[in-house]
């Protein structure tokens, strides 16, 4: 098994380039692939702008996962109708995989359900919106770090979290390592940014962040 997946935060409701970077994934995949959104897909949008947004989505892939962000309607979040993957404390299985998640930039960690993961022995795939803290995903102005304390202590404490997608930090597109948990936050959608990996059979993860506009 080789599993490809897209890689997508902070899209801010930019529908026209959001569709041409899904056009150049397609393009570079050339096969089936899923796609994890880690948050902010809409700009302090509706919840219908959402509902929108991962539509658009799906002309691409039918497997989506995803997290909401600081500025997703979180208050409105039981209205959304989608046959998608809102994985907020909620496990999804994904080709041997388990994606579970915790948006918001404050995200509330639910302890128990990743004790339980790991108790039985599931590979875990971790979607934040927030990075994990004293990484290269979370690096904003003057070398500063912004991510969150907890996601990175989770990351440390369980050793089944071997893939960790975040967003939110929209200076740090980047895939680097934690560990053996291999760190990606793609950059922002807004600015051409998106991210492709493989997943291999023993859980190694590769992949590259690419920016759409240095593609041209």
């Amino acid at each position: 098994m080789v599993l490809k997946l897209l890689i997508l935060s902070d899209i801010h409701n930019q529908r026209i380039t959001l569709e041409n970077i899904l056009s150049e994934a397609k393009e570079i995949i050339k096969r089936p692939f899923s796609v994890l959104i880690a948050g902010d897909i809409t700009n302090f949008g509706t919840i219908e702008d959402m509902s929108l947004l991962l539509e658009l989505v799906s002309k691409y892939s039918s497997q989506i996962y995803f997290v909401f962000g600081n500025c997703d309607p979180i208050y409105d979040m039981k209205k959304l109708q989608t046959s998608f993957f809102h994985v907020e404390s909620n496990p999804q299985q994904l080709e041997g995989i388990t994606i579970v998640g915790f948006g918001s930039a404050q995200p509330k960690i639910n302890k128990k359900i990743l004790r339980k993961l790991e108790k039985n022995s599931e590979n875990v795939c971790l979607l934040t919106h927030a990075p994990p803290y004293g990484t290269s995903a979370d690096l904003v102005s003057l070398n500063r770090h912004g991510g969150s304390r907890e996601i990175r202590k989770i990351i440390e404490t369980h050793p089944n979290i071997f893939l960790s997608v975040s967003g939110h930090i929209h200076e740090s597109a980047t895939i680097s390592f934690l560990g053996d948990c291999c760190i990606i936050n793609p950059g922002p959608v807004t600015q051409g940014n998106f991210a492709i990996i493989e997943i291999e059979e023993n859980y190694t993860v590769q992949g590259k962040t690419y920016n759409i506009h240095e593609m041209k």
